[in-house]
């Protein structure tokens, strides 16, 4: 059974940087009249040309969010992670960085512990509604450096994963590294998952097409967000590689 709540932790920021090629006023408006063609309810609570705070209800206390302007290097460190495991990316960050000089940040966070789905899908309606008050260009050149998945990906990848695999599909990164130093032997595992209160998964395997792997968690994800049961035997510890998460060490037939 396991012991952490599907929840994400309280207070914590779930947070996506977007990076543009340009800077511009963010449009407040805009973005709350996209989030309210979702929920009617959403609150403005203040605005800046570079900062805009807001407040989306919830059936408890209401979820805070903020988008805000950043210098891109402002997370030179979740950059460096995001640049070492991102399968699809293959731009140098010097050249990303000379066409993107400028970014957004969207923030969300929840006062109390709430459902990961509920908070995946109002934090995936703040983006969204972000990115629609972009112009066409700025939007369609952005690159989503997101951070809780250690991952960069354009903007089309980042539709196609949304269409292909649903919420989590841009949310959760897989890696596959030899990280036991045994000749042959791989580790995938999902990064992701434990900051939206989930244990992320892990498997130690040989002898086996790493697509095959990539893909049965890519399934098993899917399957969790939907409340689906893991059909294959797991063990619960800590994770193997950083970061620290608690984490589901699987046994897949």
């Amino acid at each position: 059974m396991l012991q952490k709540p599907a929840m994400p932790m309280a207070g914590s920021w779930y947070q996506v940087q977007i990076l543009v090629e340009r800077w511009f006023v963010l449009d407040a408006m805009r973005i709350v009249e996209a989030l309210r063609g979702w929920r009617a309810d959403v609150a403005l609570v203040s605005s800046t040309p570079d900062q805009i705070a807001l407040e989306i209800p919830t059936d408890d206390l209401p979820l805070r969010a903020t988008i805000f302007h950043a210098a891109p290097d402002a997370y030179a460190e979740p950059l460096q992670w995001a640049l070492a495991w991102s399968p699809t990316w293959n731009e140098r960050w010097d050249d990303t960085a000379r066409r993107c000089p400028a970014s957004i940040v969207v923030a969300m966070a929840a006062r109390r512990p709430i459902n990961y789905a509920s908070f995946l899908l109002a934090y995936l309606a703040l983006l969204d509604a972000t990115l629609q008050a972009c112009d066409e260009r700025d939007r369609a050149s952005c690159v989503l450096h997101w951070m809780p998945a250690q991952q960069l990906m354009s903007f089309d990848h980042y539709r196609a994963q949304r269409t292909n695999l649903g919420p989590s599909g841009p949310a959760v990164n897989i890696r596959i590294a030899n990280v036991t130093g045994r000749p042959g032997e791989l580790l995938a595992d999902t990064v992701g998952l434990a900051e939206l209160g989930l244990p992320d998964l892990q498997i130690v395997f040989r002898d086996r097409d790493p697509a095959e792997i990539i893909l049965r968690l890519r399934l098993l994800v899917r399957g969790m967000f939907i409340g689906e049961r893991l059909d294959c035997a797991w063990t619960e510890e800590a994770s193997l590689v950083p970061p620290a998460r608690d984490a589901l060490t699987l046994q897949l037939e």
